[in-house]
């Protein structure tokens, strides 16, 4: 995300002056080494905070979000990425063609979905349902319904519960996929305002 170049910019200010600040202070006062070296670090902090700070604000404010919003945001995407790592651990106990087919498509929309706001984390509140249970339901139902699938000697209630299961799990993907059409809807309509532009302007010239 940009706001990580908060960081290298703050970086590519602070380590200069720091370094300089470091060297004068070595050659210019009769001072301890280790006083020296504390005020390149001083000089480091000093710089690279009001840069980092004022480079991530203007980032903050194209985008819409407070700073407590964003860490929110980041914090939740960090705990979305710890349950997609996990439905694809899920992968390892399918043992069929048509549930492996079924949780792929289930970890790929969850993927798409956690990539496009990291990308865009203003989109956040669009689909914080997905973030607060619909994920969280998906990864549930698929490490159930994995390992008990894999267990001999089921009986035919016990079947029957993992054909209900997988049918549930039909339904999760398609509200996942109305997650990923909220969080795109804007999108397309730009898309078609610009396209709607260019036959107006084709029609004028």
């Amino acid at each position: 995300m940009r706001y990580y170049i908060s960081r290298i910019y703050g970086t590519l200010i602070g380590v200069p002056a720091a370094i300089v600040a470091w060297v004068t202070s070595l050659y210019a006062f009769d001072i301890a080494f280790i006083y020296d070296f504390g005020i390149g670090i001083a000089t480091f902090f000093l710089l690279y905070v009001p840069t980092q700070l004022l480079t991530s604000k203007q980032y903050l404010k194209e985008i819409g979000l407070t700073r407590r919003d964003f860490r929110f945001v980041r914090h939740q995407l960090s705990n979305a990425q710890a349950k997609i790592r996990k439905l694809l651990r899920a992968f390892v106990n399918v043992r069929s063609i048509k549930d492996f087919k079924q949780v792929n498509e289930i970890h790929r929309l969850a993927r798409t979905i956690y990539f496009t706001v990291k990308q865009q984390p203003q989109k956040f509140f669009i689909v914080d349902s997905f973030f607060y249970s619909h994920l969280d339901n998906a990864l549930n139902l698929i490490e159930s319904y994995t390992r008990l699938s894999r267990m001999p000697g089921k009986t035919k209630e016990e079947k029957q519960k993992l054909e209900q299961t997988r049918i549930t799990l039909d339904e999760v993907k398609r509200t996942l996929v109305a997650d990923l059409k909220r969080l795109n809807e804007d999108d397309y309509n730009r898309l078609d305002v610009e396209m709607e532009m260019n036959r107006i302007e084709q029609k004028r010239k």
